[in-house]
């Protein structure tokens, strides 16, 4: 083949690669508010970062067709805006997570100390519970994670319920006769016969990553998975029927880690290790409506290399009283919770 052929050769695999690396055009969705933090009834502009090559679009919220200005309508969390653009060659659909905020800051609380009971300082708690005057906790780590009956007032162990090894203890709740308790990274939880602690039967969990806290209204289950999730679950089939997102009027809140329902309302551990608070989240919204700063309770436990952080709450209704602790604190702490 001579030099004319091979040149030729060349002009034509150079137009073919032109010709295939040709790129449409990429639109991305541009939406503008008077603040940075987009709460509800706020109002937004959605525009295209380009309308070459469109010859029409619509944005969506959620699926719903809008108009503009826009305002954000009475609910938080990650919401999807879609636009869909048609062109000459076909229909095009982007979309962008757009995050609101709560609308106001979360009231303050604080707690009294009422009373102060014994606890296993070998609990690494993760779950706490009344059944009737019955506390049930969970413990995690692996090769040490259990399931107790405990009487609260002595902190003896009435039963104890080793995990395998190969599991690590979490949330625990109790719902028709059942106590319900989460490990952490199998994606797998146990039910167990309340009265003698006999495993029953395990769930997969299938749609969020981990097991952190969980609690129950009566009526369905709720699950945190160490993101700013809060699921919600059937009590019969345990499916993750949707989620929440754990939001403040400033942040999203991830490793929410015990949980209590108490009145309509979810008292959820947080897992730091500077900060001993419980915040309390509207289950229906997802928004924080309180936070209770349980700051000196650390410093009444006696202090040695394992001490971990506070985590533990469960409610008495009988007392009307909340009873926490912590991951190998020595003491269970029954107190009232008032606002600052």
């Amino acid at each position: 083949m001579n030099r004319l052929n091979y040149f030729g050769l060349f002009i034509a695999f150079l137009a073919l690669g032109s010709c295939s690396s040709k790129q449409g055009v990429s639109y991305k969705i541009i939406t503008k508010s008077a603040s940075k933090k987009v709460r509800p009834t706020d109002t937004i502009r959605i525009s295209l970062n380009t309308l070459s090559e469109a010859k029409s679009h619509e944005f969506y919220w959620n699926n719903e067709k809008l108009s503009q200005p826009f305002v954000i309508p009475q609910y938080t969390g990650e919401q999807q805006v879609k636009a869909i653009i048609k062109t000459e060659n076909g229909t095009k659909e982007v979309t962008k997570n757009i995050r609101v905020f709560a609308s106001t800051k979360p009231k303050v609380f604080t707690y009294k100390l009422v009373n102060t009971y014994p606890h296993d300082i070998n609990a690494y708690t993760q779950g706490l519970e009344f059944v009737g005057d019955t506390l049930y906790e969970s413990t995690g780590q692996y090769g040490a994670s259990s399931l107790r009956k405990v009487n609260y007032k002595t902190g003896a162990i009435i039963q104890k319920l080793p995990l395998d090894n190969a599991y690590f203890g979490e949330g625990m709740t109790f719902i028709n006769g059942k106590i319900i308790q989460l490990t952490w990274k199998k994606k797998l939880g146990f039910v167990y016969n309340s009265s003698d602690l006999t495993l029953e039967k395990s769930f997969k969990y299938t749609k969020s990553p981990e097991g952190w806290g969980l609690c129950t209204n009566g009526e369905w289950l709720y699950k945190t998975d160490g993101s700013q999730k809060l699921w919600r679950l059937d009590p019969n089939t345990f499916e993750e029927i949707d989620s929440k997102d754990i939001v403040t009027h400033n942040t999203y809140l991830s490793k929410v880690n015990e949980l209590e329902y108490v009145n309509g309302l979810i008292y959820g551990n947080t897992y730091q290790f500077n900060k001993d608070v419980v915040v309390i989240i509207n289950p229906n919204t997802g928004v924080v409506e309180g936070v209770v700063d349980f700051s000196g309770l650390k410093n009444r436990v006696r202090q040695h290399n394992r001490l971990d952080v506070f985590n533990g709450i469960a409610y008495h209704p009988k007392r009307k009283t909340f009873f926490v602790t912590g991951k190998y604190w020595d003491k269970l702490f029954e107190v009232e919770i008032i606002e600052k």
